[in-house]
């Protein structure tokens, strides 16, 4: 299906340019003889049908070839962080029991080594050059495809990820290629994008808000992914802070008439700060996912670029599920708007019964895009997923126009010796003390049943646990305040800007 899909794309736009990436650039006709290149190469190094491809790969073209290669020949995907440790990768390599790794040449040696800690072969495919390019792939453009053209037809396994929201060890989804093309259709529809948008491309493909948003759109429209490059040191890439890349970022998005702006907070923070940020007329869609957006940053954006951001509410189990569309004069920012196309969305109690309008519960919903269920987990399968239906864990509410908006985490509260405790709630008290840069809450266990609550404080110079626990007994209930205090120099996150929970307990 996906393959159907690439090519009708292709049918349609030739000539149309598919990828920028530095001088790079790909029309969709060249992007799908490359496709074909790979594929052949991974058939010829033994990958069949239902097998797995790992990916650590930085944002560039092959990443696009990696994956519909793959799709190509009815095997899986598996999409990994390039920041990734060798010990990490061997876990993900095992688990998924990848037959091939895609890498490039700044990943070569972290690949070997964890394929050396493994008793099996796995072949591994590298990047050739002084930086990523499609080159080592056009050797094969005019080989004769091995692949039947039935695998057009192909609806079953396409994509393994690894979910644990901001809690637990990571769960296995794999989605398939009905899945992601229902989102893809899904989110095109819904947003309108054509071959006629230009999408930015500085969100990680090897998340569900890149794969979803970047490159399904793209490649399902025929619009153009505009991809920045990264910087290139020594013939490998090195990572840079993104409010380093900001100004290269604002370049891109003049100089290629970006009409579509996936992002983070983060980057939308760091771009509205940049003493270069002016109105750019191209773009038409800006929007954010992966984390709250704050009504600073909104509004900072929006006096910077004359443009507003509209909250996008997704996950790995289905990519994109809301949008805000809603036009600029009504405008609520904190609103994740509503469902896609063919998305149905609920918000429910802990019996599954419909919550009345602006009442918290947990978010449901469904949709074709949706997995039916992580890997070897039938008991939290059996909790999360009823009646073809998606229980999230997050709370939310939806007002009298049908918006909805998320109101926090339903599985991240802290049972303090039977008391219910909000983290968030810990959270909102500690930072408004004046030495509290940032501040996260987490639960760890006890000595005894229930759990314990630990602060985690970046902290704005000197400060010390008994001002910390001081300024918490006038604000909070006992069962509330923190039984420890640690300090960090910053709080653990993920590329998307995500607070990961997990590793602070």
């Amino acid at each position: 299906m996906l393959n159907r899909m690439l090519r009708k794309t292709t049918r349609e736009y030739p000539r149309k340019t598919a990828v920028v990436y530095g001088e790079t650039r790909l029309s969709y006709s060249e992007l799908e003889r490359m496709v074909e290149g790979l594929a052949a190469e991974l058939f010829e190094r033994g990958i069949k049908p239902s097998g797995c491809v790992a990916m650590l790969l930085p944002n560039c073209p092959e990443f696009l070839v990696g994956f519909y290669a793959t799709a190509r020949l009815n095997a899986i995907s598996l999409p990994l962080n390039p920041m990734l440790k060798s010990d990490e990768l061997a876990h993900y390599f095992e688990d998924s029991k990848a037959g091939a790794v895609i890498t490039d040449a700044s990943h070569v040696e972290v690949c070997k080594s964890a394929i050396a800690q493994l008793d099996r072969n796995i072949e591994l495919i590298a990047i050739d050059g002084d930086s990523p390019s499609v080159l080592p792939f056009a050797k094969f453009l005019d080989d004769d495809s091995p692949i039947e053209e039935k695998a057009d037809l192909y609806e079953g396994d396409v994509l393994y990820a690894y979910s644990s929201g901001s809690t637990g060890r990571p769960k296995q989804v794999c989605r398939t290629q009905k899945n992601l093309v229902s989102e893809a259709n899904n989110f095109t529809t819904t947003t309108e994008c054509t071959s006629e948008d230009n999408i930015l491309c500085v969100v990680p493909l090897f998340h569900a808000h890149g794969m979803g948003n970047c490159l399904l759109a793209a490649t399902r429209t025929g619009a153009t992914l505009a991809i920045l490059e990264p910087v290139m040191k020594q013939g490998k890439s090195v990572d840079v802070p993104f409010v380093f890349r900001r100004d290269r970022v604002l370049e891109l998005i003049e100089q290629e008439r970006v009409t579509v702006v996936p992002g983070v907070p983060y980057i939308f923070s760091a771009l509205a700060e940049s003493p270069k940020a002016k109105p750019i007329d191209s773009m038409r869609l800006v929007f954010s996912a992966g984390n709250f957006l704050s009504r600073e940053v909104f509004d900072k954006f929006a006096e910077s670029f004359g443009i507003p951001i509209r909250q996008l509410y997704g996950c790995t189990e289905a990519g994109s599920v809301t949008i805000n569309l809603e036009p600029v004069s009504g405008l609520q920012p904190d609103s994740i708007g509503l469902p896609l196309r063919n998305v149905e969305m609920t918000i429910v109690d802990d019996d599954g019964k419909e919550m009345p309008v602006n009442v918290s519960g947990e978010i449901l919903f469904k949709s074709p895009a949706l997995t039916d269920g992580y890997r070897n987990m039938p008991e939290l399968n059996k909790d999360a997923f009823k009646d073809g239906a998606f229980l999230t864990g997050d709370l939310g509410k939806r007002d009298d126009q049908g918006r909805f908006y998320i109101t926090g985490r339903k599985k991240i509260f802290i049972d303090q010796g039977g008391y219910k405790v909000d983290p968030f709630e810990v959270e909102d008290v500690l930072s408004a003390h004046p030495k509290v840069q940032e501040a996260v809450v987490v639960g760890i266990e006890g000595p005894y049943e229930g759990e314990i609550i630990k602060a985690v404080i970046v902290a704005d110079g000197d400060c010390e646990k008994r001002e910390i626990v001081a300024y918490c007994k006038e604000r909070l209930a006992e069962f509330k305040i923190p039984k420890i205090v640690e300090f960090r120099e910053e709080i653990p996150k993920s590329p998307l800007g995500k607070i990961l929970r997990k590793d602070l307990v």
